[in-house]
């Protein structure tokens, strides 16, 4: 299980699912290539992500296409603060992948698309599920 260390970490909420959006690299220039998605809590199906893609896309569109859709959301998050619970810097944690998507060009600056579980060490899920459903508007 890959760990995530001292990683910005930002948490969001999307349609009341806990989210994740970090970035990781495989060399170390850092430039995180590879965008991750997750689901926070073990008890719900990281293939959520790519449901709300679907369901949320257009009829005809494809996998590529869902891959930006939840990148988007996510970055969304991030940049604007739309849905964002938390912004954690430096964050510990490790990291379960499911799905891997290659764009076909970079796409946010990523190549790749993660998807899973992501376990953030000393990260309490309680306060925060209760924020998501909170501003929870559908």
């Amino acid at each position: 299980m890959p760990v995530v260390d001292r990683a910005r970490v930002t948490v969001f909420h999307l349609f009341g699912e806990l989210l994740a959006y970090t970035t990781r690299s495989e060399v170390p220039a850092a430039y995180g290539e590879i965008g991750i998605v997750a689901t926070l809590d073990p008890g719900v199906s990281p293939g959520v992500v790519w449901a709300l893609a679907a369901q949320n896309c257009r009829p005809r569109d494809h996998t590529e296409h869902h891959a930006q859709w939840i990148t988007s959301q996510a970055a969304r998050a991030r940049v604007t603060g739309s849905g964002r619970l938390a912004d954690l810097r430096d964050a510990k944690g490790e990291f379960e992948k499911r799905k891997e998507h290659r764009f076909a060009a970079l796409f946010f600056n990523h190549e790749l698309l993660h998807t899973g579980t992501l376990r953030v060490i000393g990260l309490d899920l309680a306060p925060l599920q209760a924020r998501a459903e909170a501003e929870r508007r559908y």
